[in-house]
């Protein structure tokens, strides 16, 4: 079934979960670059999966991409330099973290990192991309749309209320993902996918 047609149905908990998580685990595979998208919890969750890919030696470098200020536990910040920050307290080489500072949403992590990535991977290449897993699907689509020249490996982080496992056991989780089911529309209709 297509994308379309599947956000034409009823979104039921037979199609959230095929629509936001079937067929998106990580599969192990190398990359030139390890990519975070920002989020207020990126820190939390995105960023230590991002870190542990890298020391595992999936990658030699990590892109951060976010330019929202959020609430972090060091004050307020933007979504870029909370994640470079914690990536470098995990471990990470300050020389091996990359920022992007601008966007403000998931079509502009990448139309803002093309230029960084161009720099770093100019004939195109592997980029395990990192978030969570209810965001993955539209990540996903967003970034082989918007950078077709790249080969984007998903890598979802299962932690929080809406992970495949636990997203339907809870409202918050239920919240969460009917959300994203919303923007997943608002992406097609708006012709971002």
């Amino acid at each position: 079934m297509r994308l379309s047609e599947l956000l034409s149905c009823e979104p039921t908990d037979e199609n959230i979960t095929r629509l936001l998580y079937d067929g998106l685990d990580y599969d192990g595979r190398a990359s030139e670059l390890i990519m975070v998208l920002g989020s207020r919890k990126a820190c939390e969750y995105r960023v230590p999966e991002a870190v542990r890919l890298y020391k595992s030696g999936r990658a030699p470098v990590i892109l951060v991409s976010g330019g929202k200020v959020q609430k972090t536990a060091l004050g307020e910040m933007a979504e870029w330099l909370s994640m470079k920050k914690a990536a470098a307290a995990l471990g990470v080489s300050e020389g091996d973290i990359l920022a992007e500072k601008c966007s403000m949403n998931t079509a502009e992590n990448f139309t803002c990192s093309e230029p960084l990535l161009r720099e770093v991977l100019p004939e195109g290449g592997k980029i395990i991309l990192v978030t969570t897993a209810y965001h993955m699907r539209r990540a996903l689509l967003t970034a082989e749309k918007i950078l077709p020249q790249y080969e984007f490996i998903s890598c979802p982080v299962q932690k929080g209320s809406a992970t495949k496992e636990n997203w339907y056991k809870t409202d918050k989780g239920r919240r969460t993902v009917l959300d994203e089911w919303g923007k997943l529309r608002y992406y097609i209709r708006a012709g971002i996918l």
